[in-house]
């Protein structure tokens, strides 16, 4: 498998779920609830991104080095986790009238500003530890992970919720939730023999029957597997909703034809989950006092999510583009 071919479908898988995520925030800040159910598909999206972020965290073409990835987690995650949040705090109180600056700070300083931003900051810093200590071999990876996933499980099925958000700084319990997801994401794309078992018709087949019972499952019962804040009826169905909704996602995206602007999309996927609520929210006010406010007719969603896809493309572009420019002026 080429390079270039492996790093297009991932650009695909990061690429949907971002579009999801616009999507869903369309929706609530048209029609003040999400239309189509949460439990269907954010949940799995939100879970992809950390599966790709454990294929894409180390290539094996040279030896780890700890200290090599902390600086690039921290150039490529926190880094911009900074800059962003801190650049939006002044609209954001402008926004929403009952938040002082003095939250939006403590917000930012906490994690808590972009809380799956700062999650997967974490976990991937605790990522890096654990290749140190378990020497990169993949069954002590995953009993680690499943200890981690397994004292977060525990602590929300014993301990008051409320009381437990109140102290999940950086969000490192959501973190910790999704370490064998990263665990997964790094076994597929050193280990051969799962791309070849998670490619094969059988067992797509398998986790489109498997998938379905699993949502079933979920709307039949009233269950939810929301990560923020967690809010998990089964932490055994998050993880086998959250495997088949990553299977089924890198399957389609193998399969799907290149799309400049879904992989454009998933290339730089951080910069558009930034701004996924303000620009929806600036959009739909915009209909709304243009004299087309959601009235039930989903249509409308469709174009106000068309408007938001666009608008979020032209500010990432210039964001990208501008730092590109003074450099070149510079030089």
């Amino acid at each position: 498998m080429r390079t270039a071919e492996r790093e297009e479908w991932v650009d695909r898988v990061r690429g949907i779920c971002m579009l999801a995520i616009l999507l869903f925030h369309t929706e609530n800040y048209y029609n003040g609830v999400e239309i189509l159910p949460y439990a269907l598909y954010v949940d799995n999206v939100l879970i992809a991104f950390f599966f790709i972020s454990g294929y894409l965290f180390h290539s094996g073409k040279r030896p780890f080095s700890f200290l090599a990835k902390i600086r690039s987690i921290f150039r490529s995650i926190i880094l911009p986790y900074f800059i962003f949040t801190t650049l939006i705090a002044v609209p954001k109180t402008f926004a929403h009238s009952d938040t002082t600056m003095t939250e939006v700070i403590h917000g930012i300083l906490t994690g808590h500003a972009s809380w799956f931003v700062a999650a997967l900051a974490v976990a991937e810093i605790l990522f890096a530890l654990m290749m140190v200590l378990c020497k990169q071999r993949l069954n002590r990876l995953a009993i680690v992970s499943s200890i981690l996933f397994l004292l977060v499980a525990m602590a929300y099925h014993l301990i008051d919720n409320d009381l437990l958000e109140q102290y999940n700084y950086w969000c490192h319990h959501n973190a910790m939730l999704m370490m064998p997801f990263l665990v997964m994401g790094y076994a597929y794309r050193h280990h051969t023999q799962w791309q070849l078992w998670f490619n094969r018709r059988r067992t797509i087949l398998f986790f489109v029957y498997f998938f379905a019972i699993i949502k079933g499952i979920v709307h039949a019962e009233h269950m939810t597997l929301t990560m923020q804040p967690i809010h998990v009826s089964s932490f055994f169905l998050l993880i086998a909703d959250g495997l088949a909704g990553t299977v089924l996602l890198i399957a389609f995206c193998r399969w799907m034809r290149s799309s400049r602007l879904i992989q454009y999309v998933g290339r730089h996927s951080i910069i558009y989950y930034f701004i996924c609520g303000g620009v929806p929210f600036v959009v739909t006010q915009a209909l709304t006092r243009a004299g087309l406010p959601y009235n039930g007719k989903y249509p409308l969603i469709i174009l106000a999510f068309i408007f938001v896809v666009l608008i979020a493309t032209a500010i990432t572009y210039i964001i990208i583009s501008f730092p590109q420019k003074v450099w070149k002026t510079r030089g």
